[in-house]
Parts: C-alpha cells; structure tokens; sequence
C-alpha cells in the first residue's frame, strides 16, 4: 500500500544538500529550521506521511568534479544535511523518497556566481564517468539505506525527458544509453539500501525505460500538455510487473481540472496514490495551500 503524499520538493532548487559557492558550510545542516518545521507541520496536519525531497539534482551541490568534469566524491556535508531531513521529518511523524538526480543534470550549462548549472551529460556517456558518479552515490545510500524515515529510493526525476527527440544531440542520451544508465543505478542502490525504488517518469511513454529495473513502485507523472500523448484515464498494459502505480507528480496550478478532478481520475484508473507537485516549488504548476487540501481530501474520503 503507497501512503499519502506529496512533493516539498526543495527549499531551495540543488541547495538543500552540499555546499558551493551561495552556501560554501552546506545544507539544511547549517541553517535555521523555523520554516522547514512549519512545512512539514502543515503537511503532516493534512495527512501526509511521505515527502518527495530533491538531494543532488543538476549537480550544482552535493558533488565535487574534476576539471574535465567527472565527478570526484560526495561532499561530506551531505550526509549531514541528510541527516538533519531525516530527523526533521521524523519530528513530524513524515518519512522521505529522496529524489537522487534530475533532468536537468543534462541542461544546457551555466555559470552563476561561479556555481556550475547542468552542463553534465557527457558523465552519463562515458562509463568510466559514470563508474565515478556511482562511487558518488554509494555513500549517500549505503549511509541511509537502512534509515527508518526512509520510504523510498527514487533514482532520478522524469530521465524520460534525456531521450526526447526535440532535444539538441548534444543534450540528448540514445534510449539504449539511458536504459543502461538507471540499470547501473538501480544497482548500485539495490546493493546499498533495503527499501524499495523507483523512478518518477515525466509520463507513461516512458515506461519502457524501466522496464528491466525490477522497481518496486511504477512512478508517473502527469500534466495537461501530456494528456494526448498519455492520457490520465488510462494506464496502458504493463505484463512485465505487477508493482503498485504511483501519480508521483500533478499540477495543483494552471490545470485544466482541479486537484480533486486529477486524483478521482487516477485512482479510478487504478493508481494506488497521488502526490500534488508542491508545496513549496515557486513554479506553474504549484498552488502550496491547494496541495495540502489535495491531500486532505483523499485522507477524507
């Protein structure tokens, strides 16, 4: 059975966990609380019991690289800002799906105040490199792959997008590549951690994707410009598991259907749960107060 939850996801976008040049002590382990508190209060208030939290997104904290861009190690101060959002969510009752990598880790790259955005596909070309990025990740789950307030592993946020044939070549992986790329992260993360895994795919066409991972929760996501191509109403035939569905993400902002519309249609579609994106991300797509009455409202029925 999936619990009730939702999306925070961040507090700041790749700044929750490490270090770098906008906050050169760390994470959530160097900051005050106050407002995290109140957060995760509203949240647990409302019924929710699991929060969807982004770790190393983009890159542009957390890890150290190597001039030619490889990666080189975890940054110490991560496992300490994990721990201090462990320990924060459990003081509320709520347990965690860490979020390890996003999208955006193939962006094209910035530079802003010296902090480097994106700009990282080229890691996931190179096996070598990728070895490396592995070696990053293993700490990090193996130092709470046995955590209590850990529901969840999710190995990376919407990678669907890495394949799309809109995106530049020099910004895009072969889906053989990328199939390759979460099988050897699956592993790494089997190996490490005790609980379950999964993906959050930007949509169902990304199934396929997954197919070989062996996941414990099948993780879509779902907003109005996708209904053509997969539509909400309709789970399209998985024979290869028999993994509960999870709406990992879906819009509490500028739909076409209200958050109550979006969770009756997906669990009449059979999807165990639904998770309102967010409560905290500053985008589109989020409405903070109308999250948290998403949530209550399933817990009301």
């Amino acid at each position: 059975m999936l619990l009730p939850g939702l999306n925070l996801p961040w507090l700041r976008y790749g700044g929750d966990f490490g270090a770098n040049a906008w906050s050169p002590a760390g994470g959530l382990s160097t900051r005050h609380h106050d407002e995290v508190h109140h957060l995760l209060d509203r949240a647990a208030r409302a019924g929710t019991r699991v929060v969807r939290w982004f770790v190393l997104c983009d890159g542009r904290a957390g890890i150290d690289f190597a001039p030619d861009g490889t990666p080189t190690r975890l940054q110490p101060v991560v496992l300490d800002d994990m721990a201090c959002a462990l320990d924060l969510l459990s003081a509320h009752g709520l347990r965690m799906m860490p979020v390890l990598l996003d999208f955006t880790w193939a962006d094209a790259r910035r530079i802003v105040d010296e902090v480097a955005l994106g700009g990282r596909i080229a890691v996931l070309r190179d096996a070598v490199a990728r070895h490396a990025l592995w070696q990053v990740v293993d700490p990090l789950v193996g130092a709470f792959g046995r955590h209590p307030a850990i529901a969840c592993w999710d190995l990376w946020n919407e990678p669907d997008w890495l394949v799309q044939s809109w995106r530049p070549p020099a910004r895009r992986l072969p889906p053989r590549r990328l199939r390759q790329v979460l099988e050897e992260l699956a592993l790494h993360v089997r190996w490490h951690a005790t609980q379950p895994i999964t993906v959050g795919l930007a949509s169902t066409r990304g199934l396929p994707l997954v197919r070989t991972l062996g996941l414990d929760v099948l993780q879509v996501h779902w907003y109005d410009p996708l209904e053509r191509r997969a539509p909400l109403a309709r789970r399209p035939p998985v024979p290869w598991s028999d993994a509960p569905w999870l709406l990992g993400e879906y819009p509490t902002r500028g739909s076409a259907l209200a958050p109550d519309a979006i969770v009756a249609t997906a669990l009449g579609a059979g999807y165990a749960a639904a998770w309102p994106w967010s409560l905290h991300a500053d985008d589109r797509s989020s409405d903070g107060e109308a999250a948290l009455r998403a949530v209550a409202g399933v817990r009301n029925t």
